[in-house]
This record gives C-alpha cells, sequence and structure tokens, in this order.
C-alpha cells in the first residue's frame, strides 16, 4: 500500500485528507511540525509527502530540503494558501513534483496525487528493468564505469529495433547481452532465435538460417523453416557473425534490406518482420578492410556498435563476479564456502584472465569442487595458463632461469594432482587409481601441495 505523509499545522485539514485519502485505499501518516515529520520519515517508508508551506511559524521548504537531501527520488506536494509565483518556482528548483493554493478541490487533488504516483512507480519500474538487465543472468553484473557505460547503452537500444552489433573478446558474455536486449524490448513476447555462424559448415548454416523446402538437397525429405522464419516479430541473434562466407554474407544482407527471403530449394518469397543482433570477437572493420566480409552487411548489422570490455579492464567487478559465481555453485554443489581468501583475491588480481567471464565461471566452479575449508584458499584456485597460446611454457622459464627445476617439477606433480581430481569430480581414491599411486600416496602428496579436496573416499 501507497505511504502518504500530511504535514500541516491545521488539524481540520489534516482529517479530510486524511479521510480522502483513505478512501482511495491510500495509507496516511501525519505531523504538524518539521520535527514531527521527520520522525515518521525516519519511522516509515513513505512515498509521498503533502507539505504545507507554512507551519505555525516553521517554513515547509525547510522540510522539502531536508527530504531531497536525504532521499532526492521521494515525490512532494506543496501546499499553501499564499500563492505566488516566486515560491512556487523556487519549490520547484528545490524539487518539489507540484505546488497548489488553497483552498483546493479534493477531487482534483486525488487525481494529481495519482499521476505522482503513477510516475513515481513508473521511475521504479524502469530502475527495475534496468537492474534486471545487469542482473538478470549471473554474469550480467558489475559497477565498473566501463560496463555501466554498456548496460546505460543496452537499456536505451533494448525498447526499440534497431540492429545492433555486439564485439568483444571471447568469454565476454556477448550472447548474455544479446538476450538482455531481446528480452527488454517490444519483442520479448516472440522468439529469440540463436545460431553460431562459426560453428556449422557452410551449407548447414545457410540452411539453418534459411531454412529449405523438400527436395533442396539429398536427405531433405520435408521441408524445414529456418532461423529467420522462425523468428518472426522477433528477434535473430548471430554468433560469430563474422565467420559467415561471402555467400551467405550476401542472402543474408538482402534480407536485412527486403524483410524477405528464399528457403534453399524454394521459389517463394518468405517475408519476415526480425530484428538482427550480432557478435563477433573480430576486429569487424579489420575484417571489412581486408575483404573478408561486406561492407554493406557491416553497415546494415551495426545500427548500434556495443562493445563489451575484457574482464582485465573492468576493476572490481573481478571479484563482485567471482563472489556471486561462488554463490551460484555452492548451491549446485550443496557446499557453504563463505568467501573467498585475501590470498585467493591476490591470486585472481594478478591474472589477465585471457578466457574472461567463461574462463573466470570454470575457475571458480573447480575451485569449489577442491576446497574443503569455509574460504577459497590459493591452493583450490587452479589456474591452467598454460592452455593460452600467449603464455610462456615453464620450462621456457625452466630455460631461463626464471623457475628452478624442483619448482618445475612441484608445479606439474601438484598439475597431475589437480587434474585427477577434477576428472574424478573430487574422490581421492579414483584418482588415485587414475594416476597409478595407492590411496596413503596420493593424499601424502595432496597434503605437500596443501590441496584441498572433497574428504576422504
Amino acid at each position: 500500500m501507497t505511504n502518504i505523509l500530511i504535514v500541516d499545522d491545521d488539524p481540520s485539514l489534516q482529517e479530510v485528507l486524511e479521510v480522502a485519502l483513505n478512501s482511495h485505499n491510500y495509507n496516511t501518516f501525519k505531523a504538524s511540525s518539521i520535527q514531527e515529520a521527520t520522525e515518521e520519515l525516519n519511522r516509515e517508508l513513505i512515498d509521498l509527502a503533502l507539505i504545507d508551506l507554512w507551519l505555525g511559524q516553521e517554513n515547509g521548504m525547510e522540510l522539502l530540503k531536508k527530504i531531497k537531501n536525504e532521499g532526492p527520488d521521494m515525490p512532494a506536494l506543496m501546499l499553501t494558501a499564499y500563492a505566488d509565483s516566486e515560491t512556487a518556482v523556487e519549490a520547484m528548483k528545490i524539487g518539489a513534483h507540484d505546488y497548489i493554493s488553497k483552498p483546493f478541490n479534493v477531487e482534483e487533488l486525488l487525481l494529481q496525487i495519482d499521476r505522482i504516483i503513477q510516475n513515481s512507480r513508473m521511475a521504479e519500474e524502469n530502475i527495475r528493468l534496468k537492474q534486471q538487465i545487469q542482473g538478470r543472468f549471473g554474469t550480467l553484473l558489475g559497477e565498473s564505469p566501463q560496463i555501466k557505460e554498456v548496460f546505460d547503452l543496452v537499456q536505451r537500444i533494448a525498447p526499440t529495433s534497431i540492429n545492433v552489433l555486439i564485439t568483444g573478446e571471447s568469454g565476454t558474455g556477448k550472447e548474455l547481452f544479446a538476450r538482455a536486449i531481446h528480452e527488454n524490448s517490444t519483442r520479448k513476447e516472440n522468439p529469440m532465435m540463436i545460431i553460431n555462424c562459426g560453428g556449422l559448415p557452410e551449407n548447414l548454416v545457410e540452411s539453418e538460417i534459411f531454412g529449405y523446402r523438400k527436395g533442396a538437397f539429398t536427405g531433405a525429405d520435408k521441408a524445414k523453416k529456418g532461423l529467420l522464419e522462425k523468428a518472426d516479430k522477433g528477434t535473430c541473434f548471430l554468433d560469430e557473425v563474422g565467420e559467415l562466407q561471402m555467400s551467405t554474407q550476401v542472402k543474408l544482407l538482402r534480407c536485412i534490406q527486403d524483410g524477405s527471403f528464399i528457403p534453399l530449394g524454394g521459389t517463394n518469397t518468405v517475408n519476415t518482420d526480425v530484428r538482427f543482433v550480432a557478435a563477433t570477437n573480430k576486429e569487424i572493420e579489420q575484417e571489412v578492410a581486408n575483404g573478408n566480409f561486406r561492407e554493406d552487411l557491416f553497415y546494415r548489422l551495426s545500427g548500434v556498435i556495443i562493445k563489451i570490455p575484457p574482464l582485465r579492464e573492468r576493476g572490481d567487478d573481478l571479484f563482485l563476479l567471482a563472489e556471486s559465481l561462488l554463490q551460484r555453485f555452492c548451491k549446485e554443489q550443496n557446499k557453504e564456502i563463505k568467501g573467498l581468501s585475501q590470498k585467493a583475491k591476490e591470486k585472481l588480481q594478478h591474472y589477465r584472465f585471457p578466457g574472461n567471464i567463461r574462463e573466470l565461471e570454470n575457475i571458480i566452479e573447480r575451485s569449489v569442487a577442491l576446497e574443503t575449508s569455509s574460504y577459497i584458499t590459493p591452493s583450490s584456485l587452479v589456474i591452467y595458463e598454460s592452455i593460452h597460446p600467449n603464455s610462456k611454457p615453464d620450462t621456457e622459464k625452466v630455460f631461463s632461469g626464471e623457475m628452478s627445476l624442483d619448482e618445475y617439477l612441484e608445479n606439474e606433480d601438484k598439475k597431475i594432482l589437480l587434474s585427477a581430481l577434477d576428472k574424478t569430480q573430487g574422490h581421492k581414491s579414483k584418482a588415485a587409481e587414475l594416476v597409478g599411486l595407492s590411496f596413503r600416496q596420493f593424499r601424502y602428496r595432496l597434503s605437500k601441495h596443501k590441496i584441498g579436496s572433497q574428504g576422504e573416499q
């Protein structure tokens, strides 16, 4: 129920307003002075304040200033018997939603209050939708200026029908942002169809996008609707669009331009109303310059370009995401871990995450599986740096003197143990058997490397 605070030193007017507001299902609170009003504001969650300009010898403007300093989003409506343009302008400058002169028509006042409350709810809904974009998916979180800029852009373009091109490194969450755009658009009640343009052979990509008619090729014993036909009135998400072959690019361009296409093996044109959201981890402008991607298709897809920053450029978002993922995987694995230890945070902070959020997700999931204490420790925070092509192999570090042979052997031993635990989901006896050790030998090595696991199994 909406709570309204009536601030007026006239008891009879307080009573009239209370009866009228209660009849419209508003919950009312009353105050006769700035002090009483302040006490009510501290005690109750007030949605709207009706403030008389003069409360005995006190000026209601002072209360308005106090309200706007402490809670600028709370609406306030000024009431006064001393109407003049100067005080009206001053009240609006301070932040009053409106200004009403006494005597007033109660029904008109109620209509005005209804409008203010409705506008306030709409503003709250807009904030909620923005938070929904940021929090609908676990990885769409962040407080850094870089990611907030992305959230703001998504918020602004989602309700429109403009085509969007999302760029960024692998693992930054491009598909999640595409989903957020669709689910906060006017098309959200209709399908969002997804195709990975780089994950299928060229002929299959075409048949998936455009569909085909019976007899179009060997094995086409019946007609099949393509992605574009299924996505009518909805959104078509082309992931890794930079991988499309030139012939497919031409057909896609025609569809974007005309809103129609011909399925493979078909003769009749199919019309479709689709919003295109595409994503790529390539430097697409360079692909255009190199002649690998059509310039006209690039312009058709890039009504708005959203560049997702890599995780290493997002500052403390790393820990926000890590904690969120930790909670998620603890729930999935039925474990109780309170958080990351300081040493574990330092280990994460010094890593560049070439695999971005997807890599962080794998690291946290693995650490939850391996950890036995109340906090994630560095020994359970296993990072497979060697899988990234730009990382320097440990053997080179040995030859260059950066690492001793003993350190290298220790690291390799530890990696094998952790990999065995990972493959057996933390089952120590199975892991010991996997690497050809007795259970006692395996447990000794775990202790030596200070590796946590999932109990005596």
